[in-house]
């Protein structure tokens, strides 16, 4: 009977030890690229809903500049059908090309599911609420600043931006 003695140089398995080690390299060169993948989006969402809350705050002053011109087309005094937004907040209906004054907080802009347009009568509710000011300057009655402000939550942060817009009575109709 002969009994083997093991030599040295027999090949023995990965110890735990290793294997744990080559595992947490394994997960730390994945962290990486999958947290820059997840600001990224975060990035992207964030770009998606700034450049919308622009637009959103864009036609509420191109609201009131439709409104001004229309009543210079039937000389009118250049603020009628928005006079009651003066230092008041107010929603903006743009398909309609109606508004609305406040009462306490505004609502949140609709969007129309057949459409897509985006309004306060009829829709799905967005993530956005819209409200537009018109601010009257000091000694002058040829001049009003029109504050719009959108706001909405992203990620669970909240979210605002706001445009201001000076309108000039330019074709001098009180």
């Amino acid at each position: 009977m002969s009994i083997k003695k093991q030599t040295k140089n027999t090949p023995r398995g990965f110890t735990l030890v290793e294997t744990l080690v080559a595992i947490s390299v394994l997960l730390l060169s994945l962290a990486g690229p999958l947290t820059l993948a997840v600001q990224s989006l975060n990035s992207a969402y964030y770009a998606r809903d700034q450049v919308t809350a622009f637009y959103l705050a864009q036609e509420a002053v191109e609201y009131v500049r439709a409104v001004r011109d229309q009543n210079y087309l039937t000389q009118s005094a250049w603020l009628t059908g928005v006079e009651d937004c003066i230092d008041t907040e107010c929603t903006i209906n743009f398909p309609d090309f109606t508004h609305a004054v406040c009462s306490g907080t505004c609502s949140p802009v609709l969007v129309n599911s057949t459409t897509q347009l985006f309004g306060d009568d009829s829709g799905d509710q967005t993530i956005y609420t819209r409200s537009m000011r018109i601010e009257t300057i000091p000694d002058t009655t040829n001049e009003v600043i029109i504050r719009v402000v959108v706001s909405w939550n992203s990620s669970g942060i909240s979210r605002r931006f706001t445009i201001t817009e000076q309108l000039l009575n330019w074709l001098g109709y009180e």
